[in-house]
């Protein structure tokens, strides 16, 4: 069985470093309106072939992307200005502009218009999903990147404060702007994107169909995208001291994302309530590591039947049912909270926004519970969230009667070979079962092959896939389902 080796990133730096990123500002309207630099994605090839994905803010990687520049008049690249490639999206749901610029003085020209038409699909699925009524900016660049490095992209800066924004939150500059009904930063690009020109492995078709061993450019567009248009939070673990903190690391002003305000832990509490676990404490770092977050909002709730989406935190031996070689308990920087769940959307119609891709898999879109998250934030009609309560605020406890409900009570053995055991609650019986791996690849278990009662066995010795992780989807005989995580040994 492959194990999965995770290279963590350092979050946080000196202060003096920090306060040198540190940029308050009083512009437009809003003298109390604060900006950041804002989070980055970056992109790597970790030791199971995948396209690995980490968020990093006020890092030596955030550094290096934000030198790049962000000025519309033109990116700077070795102290050179470089003239772009405009290409204007009329305008449908939100208008995207983006700016094209080869900064690979071997990359020949037809390369760098393939490169972009797929980049360029990728922006008119955003802009036909998304509402705004100002202009999304956004520079595309395209130059050689260090061996296994992809490439990054994020929002520029991230804003607090401005008028029509949630008080005391970050959001992304599109988002921010959307909300604000201004572009509160005229001069800068909203997004940069960053992609290598040397990485041998890039299928620019968009038809879907890539080959085996490739990487599909328009679905990590998209993901990137996704990202840069506001699917980050700033909640953190420090897995040497164990304190848990949000805020993007910086001591002043402490502000959450407004991602993060739609994350509930595993007992259904919101994360940013104070008198229950405060910020830079252990308490905080406790529950993080303890379980699963799930972000819940209107929009969310209602296209979850009530679940809310789960998002990717740590790799838990307790929650995948043993001890699993190659994984272990600890937060990774990025990965653990600014995405959708591995395990329970890999493979799927919403299995963009996961931390990893793999060769050969493509999406055309972000799929129903991205968009009811980018509903919740803010994109398509402003949503009404619980801010942060005063800490001398009663708390109802907030608990919500789907959090943590499981149709199983136990699958064994986890890792499996063939067969595996399933303890159901009282009164279920399974009536369908799908076996998928990480590929996307699925296998019906016959009828004949599934056992009956609550203490029941499935029959996947007819399943051919390769040794890793697969998703078991369980439908009911009342028309439930959920999703349990396997491993194949």
């Amino acid at each position: 069985m492959k194990e999965k080796t995770f290279t963590l990133h350092p979050k946080h730096l000196s202060l003096s470093l920090l306060f040198s990123f540190l940029l308050i500002s009083s512009i437009s309207l809003a003298q109390s309106q604060q900006s950041l630099p804002g989070p980055i994605s970056q992109l790597t090839v970790n030791s199971n072939g995948d396209i690995a994905c980490e968020i990093h803010a006020t890092d030596a990687a955030a550094a290096t992307h934000h030198s790049i520049g962000s000025a519309r008049s033109g990116l700077r690249m070795n102290g050179s200005v470089k003239s772009a490639s405009n290409t204007k999206k009329s305008a449908t749901g939100a208008n995207i502009i983006v700016d094209y610029y080869n900064f690979d003085p071997a990359l020949p020209v037809e390369d760098f218009i393939i490169a972009a038409t797929a980049f360029q699909s990728a922006v008119n699925a955003w802009a036909s999903l998304l509402s705004s009524d100002v202009p999304i900016f956004v520079a595309a660049v395209f130059q050689p990147l260090d061996e296994g490095v992809l490439g990054s992209a994020g929002p520029t800066s991230v804003f607090a404060n401005a008028p029509g924004l949630e008080r005391n939150t970050w959001y992304g500059n599109a988002l921010a702007d959307k909300l604000s009904g201004e572009d509160l930063s005229p001069e800068s690009y909203d997004i940069i994107a960053n992609f290598s020109t040397v990485f041998p492995n890039w299928y620019y078709g968009t038809d879907g169909n890539t080959p085996a061993g490739m990487y599909d450019f328009k679905s990590v567009v998209l993901h990137e995208l996704g990202h840069g248009l506001g699917f980050f939070g700033s909640l953190y673990v420090d897995n040497e001291t164990g304190v848990g903190d949000y805020g993007f690391g910086i001591p002043n002003p402490i502000f959450p994302a407004i991602y993060d305000r739609l994350a509930h832990s595993s007992d259904g509490k919101s994360i940013l309530k104070e008198n229950k676990y405060g910020n830079f404490t252990t308490e905080l770092g406790d529950m993080l590591l303890s379980g699963p977050l799930t972000a819940k909002g209107p929009r969310i709730k209602g296209t979850t039947q009530g679940k809310g989406a789960q998002v990717f935190t740590i790799l838990d031996s307790d929650i995948l049912g043993g001890e699993i070689p190659g994984l272990t308990d600890i937060w990774l920087p990025g990965s653990s909270y600014s995405h959708l769940d591995y395990f329970t959307y890999a493979g799927g119609p919403n299995g963009l926004m996961v931390p990893f891709l793999s060769t050969g898999a493509s999406f055309d879109g972000p799929g129903p519970i991205v968009l009811s998250i980018f509903d919740d934030i803010g994109w398509n009609g402003k949503v009404n969230r619980e801010i942060m309560e005063s800490p001398n605020a009663q708390d109802d406890g907030g608990d919500d009667p789907s959090a943590g409900a499981d149709n199983v009570v136990a699958v064994y053995p986890n890792p499996f070979s063939s067969n595996i055991n399933i303890t159901l609650l009282e009164g279920r019986s399974i009536k369908k079962a799908i076996l998928t791996d990480g590929g996307g690849y699925k296998y019906t278990v016959p009828k004949g092959k599934i056992g009956s009662g609550e203490q029941t066995t499935l029959d996947l010795s007819s399943s051919r896939g390769p040794s890793g992780l697969y998703f078991l989807q369980l439908t009911y005989d009342d028309n439930s389902s959920e999703v349990v995580k396997l491993f194949k040994q």
